[in-house]
């Protein structure tokens, strides 16, 4: 494993991580810096011991990231995995959190049907004047979302965001029926008692259609008692204001998906962000046989001459990896399929390679970094079957290209707890920050 370090925020950065070692769980971190207000006091030596300790967490997080597989597991946006160190260290338990992209804090998507629903959150929501969880009035997503009406409905509900950073809202929510005057407001609150509002709804947006709306908070300040409140202040009990599918998050990243493709069309035409339907030869079809992985479709390639390409404009992106999930059945020692790029759609390169190593009939995640490549404006995918017969198949689904991924490592021993942002590329780790809040 390789590591590069970017950046610093908080206390202290290590500055020798490329020591980490791999595996063990006792590792000595490399504090470069401790606060002058616990230097010569008894605190001292606790408060090196729960960084030593939050230090190893997080090692050891990105040594799972790198070699040990956890990549595998967070394949989308949003997804977390949490874990204890088999061992206490310096006396202490280390909590473990990482995540891709987001860390979701709270959340609730109000299909709970009440007041009490979704995670993460310090309390129920508190609520007032015509204020309703209801399914009327067509919600974004699922059965219920929250509705406010006249001229003094309030709902709101407190969260913990102490030793948070890059903290974001998000929800979707719709406006019906406003007049001129007619607002409502998202406002938040470090102390439940003076509030700032992030946003005012008008009559501008009064078409009942639902928007997204992402709010950094980082300019509040982060408390154990943080506060979310929704306000109307409209004329009369027809005026409607809704909001559902909402969350706060540790914004990592904001992964940039350049195109997809699942194949559910049935089709040669689906997906999004292609810049042309797919190119298919020989034994080559869209397919419900032999259990897509997801939904109902999937590619397949057969025999000697199945091939299938698409094009992507990429000129705009970083570094890029292509994602999807195959499976291989029927070869022998002599078949294979490759995947193949191409900047300009003829000269071609080999980027993987399938064989009867791979023959399992199982579906595998790939995520493969197109980094050695120039991001053209037409830039293209390829998959190419090299098999003697129709009776060897090769399966594709989930096809998708996004901008390099950014994970997001908590972890916390004793009252040391470190948020580190980093990205993973073809196995060299960047640390963008290591920070302790």
């Amino acid at each position: 494993m390789k590591m590069k370090i970017n950046g610093e925020k908080g206390q202290a950065l290590p500055l020798a991580m490329i020591a980490v070692i791999l595996g063990a769980l006792v590792i000595p971190p490399f504090v470069g810096y401790a606060g002058s207000s616990i230097i010569g006091s008894h605190a001292y030596g606790d408060a090196i011991r729960s960084q030593y300790a939050a230090d190893s967490g997080a090692e050891h997080a990105i040594w799972r990231l790198t070699d040990d597989g956890l990549m595998d597991i967070l394949t989308s946006a949003g997804s977390m995995v949490s874990y204890t160190l088999d061992e206490t260290l310096n006396g202490l338990t280390t909590n473990v959190t990482v995540c891709n992209a987001w860390q979701t804090i709270a959340d609730d998507d109000f299909n709970s049907g009440g007041w009490s629903g979704g995670t993460g959150w310090l309390d129920d929501w508190t609520h007032s004047g015509d204020s309703a969880v209801t399914s009327s009035g067509s919600p974004y997503e699922g059965p219920y979302h929250l509705r406010l009406r006249g001229g003094s409905a309030i709902a709101q509900r407190p969260v913990d965001l102490s030793h948070q950073i890059d903290i974001h809202l998000r929800f979707w929510a719709k406006v019906n029926s406003f007049e001129t005057w007619d607002t409502a407001t998202c406002q938040v609150s470090s102390d439940g008692i003076n509030w700032n509002t992030v946003y005012t709804f008008t009559d501008v947006l009064s078409d009942d259609i639902y928007r997204y709306y992402d709010f950094e908070l980082s300019s509040y300040k982060m408390t154990g008692q943080f506060w979310i409140s929704f306000n109307s202040n409209m004329s009369s009990t027809g005026d409607y204001f809704y909001v559902d599918k909402l969350d706060i998050v540790w914004l990592v990243a904001n992964p940039v998906t350049f195109a997809t493709e699942d194949f559910e069309s049935g089709g040669w035409s689906g997906g999004t962000g292609w810049l042309e339907d797919w190119t298919h030869t020989g034994a080559s079809s869209v397919t419900t046989w032999s259990s897509p992985y997801e939904g109902y479709y999937h590619l397949l390639l057969q025999g000697s001459n199945g091939d299938v390409q698409r094009p992507v404009d990429l000129s705009a992106a970083g570094i890029v990896y292509l994602r999807f999930w195959a499976k291989v059945s029927g070869f022998e020692s002599r078949d294979n399929v490759v995947c193949q790029v191409s900047p300009d759609g003829s000269t071609w390169s080999t980027i993987y390679t399938w064989t009867t190593a791979h023959d399992d009939n199982d579906y595998h995640y790939y995520a493969i970094s197109l980094a050695p490549y120039e991001m053209t404006s037409e830039f293209w995918i390829r998959f190419s079957s090299n098999c003697n017969n129709q009776n060897d198949y090769f399966f594709v689904d989930l096809i998708s290209l996004v901008n390099l991924d950014a994970y997001g490592v908590t972890a916390k021993a004793g009252d040391s707890i470190i948020k580190a942002k980093v990205f993973v590329d073809s196995g060299v780790v960047t640390i963008i920050y290591w920070y302790y809040v």
